[in-house]
């Protein structure tokens, strides 16, 4: 009798040795493609880069200063000041990627680009366990994974390209989009990623627990629950909240009338608390932190406005069929943490306490794709194929290629650096090498270099971090482009208490400013190519504002 076996294909059994198949293995290529794309399509220029990859270069240079005073002190200070400062933030990971730059010889921005893969594996594997624990069926699995990690709302797509509403209302849904896009995350927000996607093998390790009663396991995710708190605050507050409403909603007698564990309550509600506590008395007791609360508040911004009709118009083409999954009965612990995670959501966005509320809604695409899938297919009306297909592909293609364009934008407007040219890495390592105390005074676009690269405050920096921002950078750049000269320049010099200026390789020319300073100057400029260094005379101020490198 003839062997009539089918030998699975190539890319099947390459897919079965790490767990996957073929789709899913294509997601997690795919995935990875994303998340390396922007690195890929900057260092492809052939020039030194700033350690930045995402849409939001100043993040990126803040997080790497945290790397460099973290390796150095440990602890973490505002170096964006210019004005003695406490060191009082401690950052687990930032800790450990200052551990690697300190001791492997990894530059800062290697040290941090390490998280790459472990965030693009954090989010693929939460997303696709989640999804396998809790949609059946081949076919609806792989629509799930793919919508929890690609979907990007298209609502964001129409309106930047049909122009309706202008730049604010595509400011407006670009940054809804943006902060519920999984993929986002892995543009420089490695430790974002890392614990939003946390929830879901946490979330998972909690059901096992309440299965088996291993006490392993619950202290396993007591310690996920505090790494994600002390991460992410949000989340942390998210999955103490599923937890919590998980409980109660299955002690309910029409729900089976299930006896709560207080223990696993006390044990992940504390887990939780206590990095909140200490983010709490962060913002009491350091102004950096302080000044960081008051700016990033719910709506300190013009911008940031999040009309209610516009948070719907995002979330509708997938919270309208999720909305169909719970009419359906949720027997299991899992069935019910996934209904509750969007409320928990909510609830967290709507609280009265905390800053910066929008980043709550980080990581509703997973419960919201899982719970559209499970909806749709709760209809009588069986969905062709096709049409599944098409549905996915409008969810994530257009959104997605208008994030792309978004990053190429942000690149050519040259507002945030992403490069480092060879003249500017020459004056900033002069800065770095020079022992004596002092900070820098620089425009507020080179300014968010200076302080990873050469251990030195500057006077500017993110608006988060710098006091009256909004002034201090506008006067910074009118100096150095030429709107701020003779008398006042200097005025404006001498009380920023900065020792040295750094104009950088932007500034095409700084004769204005060379005359400006001239009165004040220790010694004739000293070019770096096209960077240009200036060391005013020495005042005892210039010492008490900053000291030296790394101090």
């Amino acid at each position: 009798m003839a062997n009539t076996e089918v030998r699975p294909g190539l890319i099947t059994r390459l897919a079965g040795k790490i767990g996957l198949d073929p789709f899913e293995l294509a997601c997690l290529i795919a995935l990875t493609g994303l998340a390396m794309a922007p690195l890929i399509a900057l260092a492809s220029k052939g020039r030194d880069l700033s350690g930045a990859d995402g849409l939001f270069a100043t993040d990126q240079m803040q997080y790497l200063w945290w790397i460099r005073d973290s390796s150095n002190h440990v602890l973490i200070g505002n170096p964006w000041d210019l004005a003695p400062g406490a060191r009082r933030f401690f950052h687990p990971g930032f800790f450990i990627s200052g551990l690697v730059y300190r001791y492997l010889g990894l530059s800062i921005g290697l040290s941090y680009l390490i998280w790459k893969p472990v965030a693009i594996g954090v989010t693929f594997v939460g997303c696709l366990l989640y999804v396998r624990r809790l949609v059946t069926g081949r076919g609806p699995r792989h629509t799930a994974l793919a919508l929890a990690l690609f979907t990007v709302v298209p609502a964001v797509a129409i309106v930047a390209w049909t122009g309706w509403g202008g730049n604010p209302r595509t400011y407006t849904f670009g940054f809804i989009s943006g902060e519920i896009w999984s993929a986002h995350y892995l543009w420089g927000y490695l430790f974002t990623a890392i614990a939003v996607f946390m929830i879901p093998l946490v979330l998972l390790a909690l059901e096992r627990w309440r299965e088996n009663r291993r006490s392993s396991i619950l202290v396993g995710s007591a310690i996920g629950v505090l790494l994600i708190t002390w991460l992410q605050p949000w989340q942390g507050a998210e999955i103490a909240a599923i937890v919590v409403a998980v409980e109660l909603i299955r002690a309910l007698p029409r729900l089976g009338g299930r006896r709560p564990s207080w223990l696993m309550i006390f044990v992940i509600g504390v887990a939780a608390l206590i990095p909140a506590v200490y983010y709490s008395w962060l913002a009491r007791a350091d102004p950096g932190w302080k000044l960081a609360g008051e700016v990033n508040r719910a709506g300190a911004q013009t911008l940031w406005a999040w009309p209610w009709w516009a948070i719907v118009a995002s979330l509708i083409p997938l919270a309208l069929p999720a909305a169909f999954a719970y009419r359906l009965k949720a027997p299991s612990w899992q069935e019910v943490a996934v209904r509750v995670w969007p409320f928990a959501i909510i609830a967290v966005y709507l609280a009265p306490t905390g800053t910066f509320p929008y980043h709550a809604w980080q990581g509703l695409m997973l419960p919201l794709a899982i719970l559209a899938v499970i909806g749709v297919r709760s209809l009588p009306i069986k969905t062709p194929v096709w049409l599944v297909a098409i549905a996915v592909l409008l969810m994530t293609i257009p959104g997605t290629a208008h994030k792309i364009q978004v990053f190429f934008n942000s690149v050519h407007s040259a507002a945030d650096p992403y490069w480092v040219f060879p003249g500017e890495i020459d004056a900033l390592n002069a800065l770095e090498h020079d022992p004596r105390p002092g900070g820098v005074l620089g425009p507020s676009y080179s300014s968010l270099l200076v302080p990873a690269r050469t251990g030195r405050e500057t006077y500017v920096g993110p608006f988060s971090w710098t006091p009256d921002w909004s002034k201090r950078a506008t006067t910074a750049n009118d100096l150095f482009e030429g709107r701020l000269t003779g008398a006042a320049a200097r005025e404006f010099v001498i009380k920023s208490h900065a020792r040295w200026l750094f104009a950088d390789c932007r500034l095409k020319d700084v004769r204005a400013l060379d005359r400006s300073l001239a009165p004040l100057l220790a010694r004739p400029p000293e070019r770096f190519g096209c960077a240009t260094l200036y060391e005013l005379r020495y005042r005892p101020d210039m010492a008490r504002a900053a000291g030296a490198p790394d101090s």
